[in-house]
C-alpha cells in the first residue's frame, strides 16, 4: 500500500501540517491537531516493479511539489477523524483505501530536487546533495521511499521506515568522511532544552565524531531505559531506541556539519509525559536540534562534566549508567568515576 497524506478541509496553513521543520515553538496539542486532519489515502501497488505506472508517477509528482496539490480521490467511505499511531512515524487520521487518485491542480515542482532525482548516481550521493540544498529529512525520505534515488536500474519503492534509516545512515556516513580533515572541538559543552515536556541534556566533548543516545521513559510502574552507543560492537537495547537514536544522530551530525567541528556527543533524553509517545521519533530529532541551538555551558574538563551532569540530570546519573561503560564514553578513568560515588 502506498499513498499520500491529504486533508478534506483546505486551509491556508495546510503546507505545514506535514513539514516538521516549520513546527518550532508549537506545543504537542497543536502538532497533534494538525496531524489529526490528515487522512492517509492509499492504493495497492507492486513495489518492486513500481506499478501501476500512472499512480506511481502521480505520487512522485506530488512529492516534488513545493505547495499543496488539489487531488480527486475516490473512496467508498471516510471514517471520522481520529489520531492513528504509526510507530516510527508521526500519527495521522486513519488509512483510507482509495480506488483512484487524480491530480486536479498544476503542481509547483521543485526543479533542483527534480534534477537531482533524475541523476543516475548512488542513492547516498543524491541524499547528500539534496540535504545540502536544505530540503527537509521528510522530503528526502519520501523521494527515497518512492524509488526516486539511486542507480536507475536498482530503484524500487521501499517502506518509509526503511527509507528514513537509509537516508540518515547515508548522511552520517558521508558526514564522517567529510570530517576527516576538520578540527575537533577543544572544549566540553553542555546543552539543556525542554521540548514538549521532554528533557534533553546534550554533552559535546573532544573526540572523533560519534553520537550516543540514552533514554529514560517514566512509565506508570517503572523507569524504562534505552541505550544506543555508536561504534563497533554496540547494539541498541531495543528496536524503538534504535529508531529514536537514528533521529537523534541526524540532528547531532547536522550540528557538527554546521559548526565544522567534530566531537563526541552524548544525548540524555528523559521522557516524563506518556502523551508524547504519539509524536514518535520526530520529538527526539526536534529536541536534540533545539538543545544544540541554545547557548552551551562550557566546562573545563570531562571529570568536572560528571559533577555538572549530576546536578542537572533527572533522574540522577546513577540511573543512566547501569550496565553502561559511561566513564569510557565521558573520557575519564573508571576509578575516578567510582570515587565520586556517582555510579
Amino acid at each position: 500500500m502506498a499513498g499520500v497524506l491529504a486533508s478534506i478541509e483546505p486551509d491556508e496553513w495546510l503546507s505545514i501540517y506535514d513539514h516538521p521543520e516549520s513546527w518550532r515553538g508549537f506545543d504537542r496539542e497543536t502538532v497533534l491537531s494538525m496531524r489529526k486532519h490528515l487522512y492517509r489515502f492509499v492504493i495497492p501497488i507492486d513495489a518492486r516493479e513500481m506499478q501501476p505506472e500512472d499512480y506511481i508517477h502521480s505520487l512522485q509528482t506530488i512529492s516534488l511539489s513545493v505547495a499543496p496539490v488539489a487531488l480527486g480521490v475516490e473512496v467508498s467511505d471516510l471514517p471520522p477523524h481520529r489520531l492513528h499511531a504509526l510507530g516510527s512515524q508521526l500519527p495521522s487520521s486513519p488509512i483510507v483505501q482509495a480506488t483512484s487518485l487524480e491530480i486536479l491542480s498544476h503542481p509547483e515542482i521543485s526543479r533542483v530536487a527534480e534534477r537531482i532525482c533524475k541523476k543516475d548516481i548512488p542513492a547516498s550521493e543524491g541524499v547528500w546533495q539534496l540535504l545540502g540544498y536544505d530540503y527537509s529529512l521528510e522530503q528526502v525520505t519520501r523521494w527515497m521511499s518512492l524509488g526516486m534515488l539511486g542507480r536507475k536500474k536498482n530503484r524500487r519503492i521501499i517502506p518509509l521506515r526503511s527509507a528514513f534509516k537509509a537516508v540518515i545512515d547515508a548522511f552520517i556516513d558521508r558526514s564522517v568522511i567529510e570530517f576527516v580533515e576538520k578540527e575537533t572541538t577543544e572544549t566540553v559543552r553542555l546543552y539543556i532544552e525542554n521540548t514538549c515536556g521532554d528533557s534533553f541534556i546534550v554533552l559535546s566533548r573532544p573526540g572523533e565524531p560519534r553520537v550516543d543516545y540514552l533514554s529514560i521513559e517514566n512509565t506508570t510502574d517503572a523507569l524504562a531505559r534505552g541505550v544506543s552507543l555508536e561504534g563497533p560492537g554496540h547494539v541498541a537495547s531495543d528496536p524503538k531506541t534504535s529508531v529514536y537514536a537514528d533521529h537523534a544522530r541526524y540532528s547531532a551530525y547536522r550540528h557538527m556539519n554546521e559548526t565544522k567541528l567534530k566531537s563526541h556527543i552524548i544525548i540524555f533524553h528523559y521522557s516524563q509525559k506518556p502523551q508524547n509517545r504519539m509524536l514518535g521519533p520526530w520529538l527526539v530529532r526536534a529536541g536534540v536540534h533545539d538543545a544544540l541551538q541554545t547557548s552551551p555551558v562550557r566546562i573545563d574538563d570531562a571529570r568536572r562534566a560528571v559533577h555538572v551532569l549530576e546536578s542537572v540530570l533527572q533522574p540522577g546519573l546513577d540511573h543512566w549508567s547501569v550496565d553502561i561503560p559511561l566513564h569510557n564514553r565521558l573520557g575519564i578513568a573508571a576509578e575516578a568515576v567510582h570515587a565520586s560515588s556517582l555510579f
